[in-house]
């Protein structure tokens, strides 16, 4: 900015930030403190910074304390999957929530690398086990930083830390009567590292499908967990919410509930584990060494009142897969009562994922390799799909076209558009610096108000591990700030009330910034990276600067905004891209002849979501409207439509609408008009198609079936490909507007005639 543009900021800095300070409401409380006592009664709490808590208050978090979280440990037998970066990305987005609302957190994860099945791996590879759960446990390390993970300290079952501390566990148990020798016969799982019943093999199986073997009378020590059915099951009953969701809480108590044999806790069929205290020919059996780890990693028994150990045990969450859920919520509070040792307060079990609807496995040559994931999508999007697409705790399918629109519609289409199409036309329109805010008005209060709400509604989510209710919380916030944008049209204003413009991208900079800070623990990088071009200082991040630190007026930007989302072509589109790539320029009309012709079809179109931000009575036309129509383009495009017999003029600002936008411009009565908007017609009625509401402006219309490569504008008007394909474009019996019987779509839902009307042309 100028020498005098930033003078003049500067000198009206102080009433405006007063003025916006008033609606702000800042240091406000947001919500009256309120303690809940369980899950079925969603009354949770969050304050501001004034207040003792620091997140929402729950029947297993007081809100304030030290707050330990954990993946499981990772077991060595091969490299990382999908499933590993779920935990890990989960993790660490309640980790990086806690830290930002305040929360003094040790976020653990780390490497199992002791048992028959890894002794057996390194003898298969002819390689020592140590040298291959060091090459093994390298790779898992090198995910976490892939994934931009925070996690506090790994841990490593062979570290001579967790030896000893598994070993002074041991012990424990022993002084206090709860392991005794005895000799042990029954099926046991390699893969499993799990004894299991006769009565719990599925065709002779275990129940996770893999192969089980007879163990003949060896030598085995014991845990007493016959001893702890009565006391689990009092703590199931008495404390509901340890064990998440509520259905595997309800697998766990039928498991107890039909009876616990003891447990055998050592082996002599194999040496690489952790040895018996006294008794060498023994191993520990891999689940009481690997469930201790989460106590060794903060110095157990390292009694230090100032210590990690007394600062965060009892662990606050320990995140799991279903699969393990059996040695989280059974065998490792029994052997924490038998120790006399806290319990953690919360046991979350989340779901497997599916390819395509099909299970994984090398088999089916299926497997997702996250690796191949980011080098795809990049990190964040993968994160955010990975977080947001189902809610957790279910299982979920994943598929290359599930991920590409949904990063598409909420983070390139929705986040992304918002924030480059607000900057740019901050830094074009306002000295290249914040803008300076006027009076507010009740729609710019109810935006700020959504925006003020988001950090409580995302902290409600995250208190009970809700993320991907969490990321919904954000993407609606993105929604609203996206329709006020539309409603207001800040780049008619630049020509009709330039103060009222620049509240209007005031108040959208500050909605920006809201959802930025909040989004941080999903999509770190590229919350940063807006955060950044809204120049919000780093040390105004965490969410206690939500309310205390708005965007100071008339400050100056760094430079012009750059793109931070960048759209994935769908896979018809690449194939077809690479296809042309591949095709040599045609030299002779021969040549050109012979090459094939282009498929004409409805992906030929360049359909895009927009909305009508000003309109008037053509002059010299009785039939036609001129409008200016904003498709996430820089600026908006100048349309004609011979509408005037169907509506009035005033109705028409502020309507959403579809735009055929790959059309030559050209004159109708002398008005340069650049593309086509799409209504339904029949005899006797005209009226718009229109996009569901949450659709974002810029955003294409696909239909299933039909991808690919828009045809450029001279190619549509050469090939005739409207009269070829409009044809077939039709309302069906609900008034949903499709190609062939297959409706448009946005990835907000179908695109419908404005009233319903149902079997009429689309043109």
């Amino acid at each position: 900015a100028s020498a005098s543009a930033s003078a003049s900021a500067s000198a009206q800095q102080p009433a405006a930030i007063s003025a916006f300070a008033k609606v702000n409401g800042i240091r406000s409380s947001i919500i009256a403190t309120k303690s809940h006592l369980s899950s079925t009664t969603e009354d949770l709490v969050f304050t501001d910074s004034s207040s003792n808590t620091l997140t929402p208050v729950t029947s297993f978090d007081d809100g304030v304390s030290p707050f330990e979280i954990t993946t499981p440990i990772y077991y060595v037998n091969d490299k990382p999957h999908i499933g590993h970066a779920y935990t890990s990305t989960a993790c660490d987005v309640i980790a990086r929530f806690m830290r930002l609302s305040g929360r003094e957190v040790f976020f653990l994860s780390g490497t199992d690398e002791h048992g028959q099945k890894v002794e057996q791996s390194a003898a298969k590879k002819g390689v020592d086990p140590q040298d291959f759960v060091d090459d093994v446990s390298q790779s898992f390390r090198d995910l976490l930083k892939l994934m931009n993970i925070s996690n506090d300290e790994f841990i490593r079952t062979t570290s001579e830390q967790h030896k000893e501390s598994v070993k002074h566990l041991w012990r424990t148990l022993v002084d206090k009567g709860f392991i005794y020798k005895g000799t042990y016969s029954g099926w046991y799982s390699v893969r499993d590292e799990c004894f299991y019943n006769e009565s719990e093999l599925v065709d002779g199986n275990a129940p996770t499908g893999a192969e089980v073997e007879w163990v003949a009378k060896e030598e085995s020590y014991f845990f007493k967990l016959s001893a702890f059915e009565d006391q689990l099951l009092e703590m199931y009953e008495n404390s509901p919410d340890m064990i998440a969701p509520p259905s595997r809480r309800n697998e766990v108590s039928s498991f107890v509930r039909g009876g616990l044999r003891d447990l055998s806790v050592s082996r002599t069929s194999f040496k690489w584990g952790v040895p018996v205290p006294d008794d060498e020919e023994h191993v520990m059996y891999v689940w009481i060494d690997a469930l201790a780890n989460y106590m060794s990693a903060l110095g157990y028994p390292n009694d230090d009142p100032e210590g990690n150990f007394a600062k965060f045990w009892p662990a606050s969450v320990h995140v799991v897969g279903k699969d393990i859920l059996r040695f989280h919520a059974v065998y490792w509070p029994a052997f924490l009562m038998a120790a006399g040792l806290p319990l953690p307060k919360r046991v979350y079990a989340h779901g497997w994922w599916t390819k395509d609807g099909e299970k994984i496995s090398k088999s089916l040559g299926n497997v997702i390799d996250p690796v191949d994931l980011v080098a795809t999508y990049g990190v964040d999007p993968t994160r955010f799909f990975l977080m947001s697409e189902v809610p957790f705790g279910n299982d979920g399918d994943f598929s290359n076209s599930s991920m590409i629109y949904k990063c598409n519609a909420n983070l390139a289409n929705e986040y992304g558009n918002l924030a480059h199409r607000l900057c740019t036309l901050v830094y074009k329109n306002c000295d290249q610096a914040i803008p300076i805010p006027g009076a507010l008005t009740a729609e710019d209060e109810e935006l700020l108000a959504k925006a003020k709400a988001a950090r409580g509604n995302a902290a409600e989510q995250v208190a009970n591990q809700a993320i991907s209710q969490y990321a919904n919380v954000m993407i609606n916030l993105v929604k609203d700030a996206n329709k006020y944008i539309d409603v207001m049209a800040p780049w008619a204003l630049k020509k009709t009330d330039t103060e009222r413009m620049s509240t209007v991208l005031y108040v959208l900079m500050e909605t920006l910034r809201y959802a930025s800070i909040l989004y941080q623990p999903i999509i770190p990088d590229s919350a940063n990276k807006i955060l950044d071009q809204i120049m919000v200082p780093k040390d105004e991040r965490t969410f206690a600067h939500l309310e205390t630190s708005p965007l100071t007026p008339g400050k100056a930007m760094d430079g012009p905004p750059k793109i931070i989302f960048s759209r994935f072509e769908v896979p018809g589109d690449v194939e077809a891209a690479n296809k042309k790539a591949q095709e040599k320029p045609a030299k002779k009309k021969k040549q050109q002849q012979s090459q094939v012709p282009i498929e004409i079809d409805i992906a030929r179109l360049d359909i895009r979501v927009g909305v009508i931000t000003k309109a008037w009575e053509h002059e010299e036309a009785d039939k036609l409207f001129c409008e200016e129509i904003d498709i996430g383009e820089e600026s908006p495009r100048q349309i004609a439509s011979g509408l005037r017999e169907h509506y009035k003029v005033e109705d028409l600002v502020g309507q959403r609408v579809l735009v055929l936008t790959n059309l030559k411009s050209r004159k109708l009565v002398g008005f340069p008009s650049h593309g086509m908007v799409l209504c339904a017609s029949n005899d006797d009625k005209t009226e718009f198609v229109e996009p569901p509401a949450d659709a974002a402006v810029g955003e294409r219309i696909r239909v299933e079936g039909f991808e690919g490569d828009a045809a450029t504008e001279n190619q549509v008007g050469k090939k005739k490909m409207m009269d070829k394909i409009f044809p077939d474009l039709k309302t069906n019996d609900d008034g949903v507007a499709s190609y062939k019987g297959i409706p448009l779509m946005t990835s907000a839902g179908a695109c419908k005639a404005q009233t319903g009307l149902a079997g009429a042309d689309v043109a």
